[in-house]
């Protein structure tokens, strides 16, 4: 039996016996994947009008994984930024530069939210919806003002 992926973080899952003198190089790349999940921090650039975040399997050089996100960059045009399609939460930066664009973060299919510039939000996604956590938390004080 080959290895399989989990679908949330693209942990490598291997099979009874398999891969002899070289799980533990699979077992740390997997612990860097959950630390990445934990507390992990990436910066992206976006590039086009559609955007995704690199995603790969059983790799720690996946953006998607990370638990923090900070978005860079100058929108040309009203820009959506998808994610996998699966149950998961990020801290999102956005540190773009609008030109009175928008930007939507969605995951891959589903519906998005539309994130405000110069903000950091706490996102979380059920696979096919993506949610900003505070727009549900009404009224709140924040550093000493509303």
């Amino acid at each position: 039996m080959a290895s399989s992926f989990s679908s949330s973080l693209n942990l490598e899952l291997q099979a009874t016996g398999e891969n002899s003198g070289t799980w533990g190089n699979i077992t740390n790349n997997n612990l860097q994947k959950v630390e990445s999940a934990v507390k992990g921090y990436v910066s992206v650039a976006v590039a086009s009008t559609t955007d995704t975040l690199a995603t790969t399997d059983g790799s720690t050089t996946d953006e998607q994984s990370n638990a923090i996100i900070k978005l860079t960059g100058t929108l040309t045009g009203n820009t959506t930024m998808s994610c996998e399609a699966v149950e998961t939460w990020y801290i999102v930066d956005d540190a773009t530069t609008r030109g009175g664009n928008t930007l939507t973060f969605k995951p891959a299919g589903g519906t998005g939210t539309e994130l405000v510039q110069g903000a950091k939000h706490i996102l979380y996604s059920d696979g096919s919806t993506m949610f900003d956590v505070l727009n549900d938390a009404g009224n709140i004080k924040a550093n000493g003002t509303l």
